[in-house]
């Protein structure tokens, strides 16, 4: 038996039974030893989030890090990266995950994402903001609009109509 016919029952052992999760983290696994050279490196299954996915040190030093093997036809959103993190984080490993996306050719990129780096502003915030931006972006055009006008007349003293003004005793 040849080392990636082991590797692969292995993680079919595990209990991942989707040939397409283990064929992308066997991919995955191949790359972090033989091209990144991780130390430490394993595959691990989640059976909550039914997900295989490598752990490795990057360095003898270094703590341990997710790696978890993305198709590149897969869609991918916040829920999902979310999910991810609240399954596999843990304390020794921290609040990022990386994404490895592979391409069919094997080409392979990895994102790295950190779980509280920036929180995400609910629906109607994002709209009221996108709101005093329009607005301050009308302000700021008609200003520039009527710039010339605005500084002639505050340094001519301006037009002032005398019903406008009041005498004062």
């Amino acid at each position: 038996m040849d080392i990636e016919t082991k590797i692969k029952e292995d993680m079919k052992s595990l209990g991942c039974n989707s040939d397409m999760k283990i064929a992308l983290a066997y991919h995955l696994y191949i790359y972090l030893v033989e091209k990144k050279l991780m130390y430490d490196t394993e595959y691990c299954y989640n059976r909550d989030i039914d997900t295989l996915y490598i752990v490795a040190r990057p360095s003898k030093n270094e703590k341990i890090n997710i790696y978890v093997p993305i198709s590149t036809y897969d869609d991918i959103n916040l829920e999902f990266i979310n999910m991810v993190q609240e399954n596999l984080c843990t304390v020794e490993t921290g609040p990022s995950i990386n994404l490895a996306f592979i391409e069919g050719d094997s080409t392979t990129v990895i994102y790295t994402f950190t779980k509280g780096l920036v929180e995400r502003p609910p629906p109607e915030k994002i709209s009221n903001m996108r709101k005093k931006e329009e607005r301050r972006n009308f302000i700021n055009s008609e200003l520039k609009k009527y710039k010339n006008d605005i500084m002639n007349d505050a340094l001519n003293g301006g037009f002032v109509d005398d019903d406008d003004c009041q005498v004062l005793d």
